[in-house]
């Protein structure tokens, strides 16, 4: 199972059909789409744009930053806001965005780039049912060689009819020559022209859905995303000049659950195409800084209303006990956090584990039955400290499940990016309640998807599950340990952490047994485990170079049942 997944709901170039195509690919199963909350409904999206500053212009919204940005040989140009010509339709005092272009040679365009990745890309999302509406003064008739243009950047597809793979784009072209309204495809670039009154101000309104319809019919016209927007002067030789002012945005089927319902509809749409990959709707909880997935049945957008940083955490234990009364699961994602950054230090890491435990066993995880684990390098932290960080739930008796994933915007190459784990679980079936109920019980273990194509479980006694809790007053307990598909001179590390109840302070899992492929016949060993003290007992998976490539969930060996008690799922 893949099970963090973007699509072009979320603020980068992915697609559905990216991400499936890769599923197959791959060989994954399963397909959890997760797309942001709050991007679906595209919550506090910039509305209107009167162009009165390039970094920090008032209004609704957090601003953009329009950066300048030019291709080609240009023989002159110029740009920027002004307030000499300024759209009638507009607030009187404000600005405009001009620009203007000649090429020295070939083709060449100087215009603006909206980076609102400071505002939250608060414009990034699915395009379906948008429309921009934006006024545009071109003083003189243009040669057919240039002309302004609105540049929408959208979503990654794979290679269709004769297209190569790659992201789509929509050029809308203004034209005062006189040429009649027109589209076209040119590869996976989507020309549109339309004419416009030289010397006067028009209204243009715009509907990237619609064109992409339009212009490649084969596609999904609705698996588009709003990802890179800029506002140019091209010239093919001549000179081209003219302002943009005024743009607005009107977006339809962002209310309610309707944006959840297209989602439905084009998992339906792409079933047939891609046969082998089941797709299931779970949602990213995600308007601030924590974010949680939900998996499962009954999944519904949440009301925003009054949320803030205050009262943020009762919002997410609210929408997870929702979860759970649908049936479902809930995730707690990338706990040290999401961003992409370098490796820290090792005391660095180490800190930062202490600090997080206490944090995540301070909310008790707000209540989540998932941890995010398999994450080679998330934020500055490594798979090891991630896994330290389970370490101290497990010790603490915090029965979460650790699974491993990519939250992947893109669907470009699954194998070949760093964090692209996944999560495998002994189901009877790819059905919905089958897979909650063996995610709800730790039967789950999580793997690199490059490196490791093999089956892991544990056993305790012949009678406990992986993920289970027994209870027992024996001194020792027989574990056995399943692995296959160990790479080429790998091999299986068995880990044995204390159940100590130190909070933060617990120790960390450590090994008690290396077993080489070898020694695994038939995909199995069995071992004696101490159990004169209560601990829990997990498996890691090494290749060759020592690179840890999968990791099971454990099986809690206790002595007494906890005073918060054992869940239902995980009883032995």
């Amino acid at each position: 199972m893949a099970m963090h997944i973007h699509g072009s709901f979320s603020e980068q170039y992915g697609s559905m059909e990216g991400h499936l195509q890769q599923a197959t690919l791959t060989g994954v199963n399963v397909l959890w789409w997760t797309d942001h909350d709050h991007r679906m409904e595209q919550w506090k999206f910039r509305n209107v744009v009167h162009f009165d500053s390039l970094a920090a212009e008032a209004g609704d919204g957090q601003p953009w930053t329009w950066q300048l940005r030019t291709t080609g040989s240009l023989a002159s140009s110029s740009g920027g806001i002004q307030t000499t010509d300024v759209s009638p339709n507009d607030t009187p005092g404000s600005g405009a965005l001009s620009v203007s272009a000649r090429a020295s040679t070939g083709t060449a365009s100087y215009g603006y780039y909206a980076d609102a990745h400071p505002a939250g890309w608060n414009y990034h999302g699915n395009i379906f049912g948008q429309t921009l509406t934006i006024d545009v003064f071109m003083p003189t008739v243009n040669s057919g060689d240039s002309y302004l243009e609105v540049l929408i950047g959208s979503s990654w597809h794979p290679a269709r009819n004769g297209r190569p793979a790659g992201c789509y784009s929509l050029s809308y072209r203004f034209d005062t020559s006189g040429a009649p309204a027109s589209t076209n495809a040119q590869g996976v670039l989507g020309v549109v022209t339309r004419p416009v009154i030289p010397g006067a101000w028009n209204t243009v309104s715009l509907t990237p859905s619609t064109d992409v319809a339009t212009v490649w019919p084969d596609m999904q016209a609705d698996d588009f995303a709003s990802f890179a927007l800029s506002l140019n002067a091209v010239s093919g030789g001549s000179a081209v000049c003219g302002v943009f002012d005024l743009l607005r945005f009107t977006r339809q089927y962002t209310s309610g659950d309707v944006p959840l319902q297209h989602q439905q509809t084009m998992m339906s749409a792409y079933a047939a195409p891609y046969p082998n990959v089941t797709q299931m709707q779970g949602l990213e909880l995600s308007l601030l800084g924590t974010h949680l997935n939900w998996f499962g049945p009954g999944v519904t957008l949440p009301d925003f209303t009054g949320i803030t940083g205050k009262n943020y955490n009762a919002f997410l234990v609210a929408q997870v006990n929702k979860i759970h009364a649908a049936g479902g699961v809930a995730s707690y994602n990338h706990p040290f956090g999401y961003g992409a950054l370098p490796p820290k230090s090792v005391s660095v890491q180490d800190s930062l584990v202490t600090s997080t435990a206490s944090t995540l066993l301070g909310k008790n995880l707000l209540g989540c039955d998932i941890l995010e684990v398999g994450y080679p390098l998330r934020n500055g932290v490594d798979l090891t400290h991630h896994a330290a960080l389970w370490d101290v739930l497990s010790a603490n008796c915090r029965f979460t499940t650790a699974n491993g994933v990519s939250d992947d915007h893109y669907g470009t190459d699954w194998a070949g990016q760093r964090n692209n784990w996944t999560t495998s679980v002994w189901a009877p079936s790819r059905s919905m309640i089958d897979l909650i109920d063996a995610l709800r019980a730790g039967r789950a273990w999580t793997s690199s998807l490059s490196r490791f194509s093999g089956f892991l479980d544990l056993t305790a006694d012949g009678t406990c599950p992986m993920g289970s809790v027994s209870l027992s007053g024996a001194t020792t307990r027989q574990v056995r340990v399943i692995a296959t598909g160990i790479p080429v001179n790998g091999s299986v590390d068995v880990l044995r952490g204390a159940v100590d109840y130190l909070g933060a302070r617990s120790a960390r899992a450590a090994v008690v047994a290396n077993i080489s492929a070898a020694d695994l016949i038939g995909g199995d060993s069995t071992l004696s485990i101490d159990t004169r003290t209560e601990c829990y007992v997990r498996t890691r998976i090494k290749d060759a170079y020592g690179l840890v490539v999968a990791l099971s969930n454990p099986v809690w060996l206790l002595r007494d049942a906890p005073t918060t008690g054992i869940p239902i799922a995980r009883v032995a």
